[in-house]
């Protein structure tokens, strides 16, 4: 494909709506696409109008199985009035694109799409297999996000990568470990009464501060304690507190939501565990109603730094972008959370086009870049399964 067939079908992909779901809108077109390269492809159903994307280029006896992953949706765009262009314009100006999902992570999955296309095209000696996974609910999902890749997972998709390469923008740098993460809220139930008469009554918040102060100092020896060297410490962050419905009334409901971003020192089920003792302990102290819900729990993941897929990558970024470059972690998670679940042995890297604009308003994707990380990836398939 010529840069311009390129740039045109990435402008596709952004011209299709996936905000809040509907990855079969996209899905159908990464299927078109693959099946007019001649690439085994199919789309496996989620959930109703979410389908996970696969794709597959098999040869020679090699037991190694590298992983394009990118995900097919986006988050929504929350007042377009305020963009330069329509999100859904796929607007092209200074060279650059823009829209939602430009960066975040449409021009990663469109790149992996096209090196996989190109790799078939140009008939590459491939010795061994790689396989292209396309995600639903990545980004739009309320609870429990990254179906998509716990259902890969599930389906046993996972169970023989070797090494997997996840397009999250990292503006080209190379990401070898990136932090988990814990989403919970905390539910306190009172009993309602006149602010003139709180004795008869129970303030649903007085136990919800109890909480938070406890919580506060366990947090605070446990990010004191566990440091790790490439992803430092954990970092807690109450996100929503909420409480009350009117001003002269004791409040017999309030909640409170919490995201803590983990490190591989820090086991999520033991900080779980850790939080039902802390509302047992204020369950009975105060005869309160303290329960937990956990939204998430996502385990970090680390890979060797001189891993060979690591190595492969550094080599192929300094062949194609010509400048020095991060390999470093990151604080964000990505699907492979999920799917290291299923494999702790494959390496996983997360290396993709774009900026810090993803999630923002006027997202855009620099496509330079953006055709650049095509030949990197197939740099990357050629000399890992070679």
């Amino acid at each position: 494909m010529d840069n311009q067939a390129r740039i045109d079908f990435l402008k596709q992909l952004i011209e299709i709506d996936t905000a809040g779901g509907f990855e079969d809108r996209l899905a159908v077109v990464l299927q078109s696409f693959m099946q007019e390269h001649d690439v085994s492809c199919r789309l496996l159903p989620v959930m109703k109008g979410r389908s996970n994307f696969y794709a597959e280029l098999g040869y020679g006896n090699n037991d190694k199985v590298l992983a394009f992953c990118g995900h097919q949706d986006v988050v929504k765009t929350e007042d377009p009035a305020k963009w330069q262009f329509p999100p859904f314009s796929a607007h092209i100006e200074n060279n650059r694109m823009y829209g939602r999902g430009t960066a975040d992570m449409k021009g990663g999955l469109a790149a992996m799409a096209i090196a996989m296309a190109e790799l078939k095209d140009e008939g590459a000696g491939l010795n061994g297999k790689l396989e292209l996974l396309g995600t639903v609910a990545e980004e739009s999902s309320k609870i429990n996000h990254m179906q998509g890749a716990q259902q890969f997972a599930k389906d046993g998709y996972v169970d023989d990568l070797t090494a997997a390469i996840f397009a999250e923008p990292t503006n080209a740098d190379i990401a070898y470990a990136h932090k988990g993460s814990i989403t919970y809220r905390i539910d306190s139930i009172g009993k309602a009464a006149h602010s003139s008469r709180p004795d008869l009554g129970f303030n649903a918040i007085t136990p919800l501060i109890h909480f938070y102060q406890e919580q506060e100092r366990y947090f605070g020896e446990l990010v004191a304690k566990y440091e790790n060297p490439v992803l430092g410490r954990a970092v807690p962050v109450v996100t929503k507190i909420d409480g009350g419905e009117q001003l002269n009334a004791v409040p017999d409901h309030a909640e409170l939501f919490v995201k803590l971003r983990t490190i591989p020192e820090t086991d999520n089920d033991k900080i779980i565990a850790h939080l039902n003792c802390i509302i047992a302990n204020i369950n009975d102290q105060d005869h309160a109603q303290l329960s937990i819900e956990i939204l998430g729990s996502k385990i970090a993941v680390t890979t060797e730094r001189d891993a060979e897929i690591v190595t492969i990558a550094q080599k192929a970024a300094a062949d194609h972008l010509g400048r020095s470059f991060n390999v470093r972690g990151i604080a964000f998670g990505t699907d492979a959370s999920e799917m290291t679940k299923a494999n702790r042995d494959m390496d996983v890297l997360v290396f993709g086009p774009g900026n810090a604009t993803a999630h923002k308003i006027d997202e855009y994707i620099d496509l330079d870049q953006y055709l650049s990380m095509i030949d990197i990836y197939k740099q990357i398939a050629r000399d890992y399964l070679k």
